[in-house]
């Protein structure tokens, strides 16, 4: 979500593991002089019903482990809330390159005030929906492997 001074991300992970009891995972943060920096973190394990600790946090990310215990497809809860200098967000997608597997499914969406204009997508969205105070646009893609990072621009 992005509103007239910040930008909201809010995500659903499924990790797989074949064989791994824990993961130490980098969270990238978009850095710009456009971008302001980041708060609001939150991290949480919605399979086992916990949160988990941030080992490490830089203005450039965040470094946290994975315990995956008796599940192998835990299911994590990352969320925070970056202040905009300029008009333009960004969500990192091109780090998935460092995991040699494309994503299964990822599904996006991003939700902006009705006054608030949209002008570049460095993805073009698959569709859009207009509510009564809010512009809806979604993105759908199966085995997935981003050459680029989502960047809006705003007006």
């Amino acid at each position: 979500k992005i509103d007239q001074e910040y930008f909201y991300v809010s995500g659903d992970y499924f990790l797989k593991t074949s064989g791994d009891t824990s993961i130490v995972l980098i969270y990238p943060f978009p850095v710009d002089t456009l971008y302001g920096d980041v708060d609001s973190i939150i991290l949480f394990n919605i399979t086992q019903n916990n949160a988990i600790e941030i080992l490490s946090r830089k203005k450039a990310g965040i470094l946290f482990r994975v315990d995956f215990g008796k599940e192998k497809e835990p299911h994590l809860l990352i969320a925070y809330r970056q202040k905009l200098l300029g008009q333009r967000a960004e969500y990192i997608l091109k780090t998935t390159a460092a995991w040699r597997k494309p994503l299964e499914q990822a599904d996006y969406q991003l939700v902006v005030p009705a006054g608030l204009e949209i002008t570049s997508f460095s993805i073009e969205p698959d569709s859009y929906m207009d509510a009564e105070k809010e512009r809806i646009y979604y993105w759908s893609r199966k085995n997935y492997m981003p050459s680029v990072n989502m960047i809006f621009k705003l007006k």
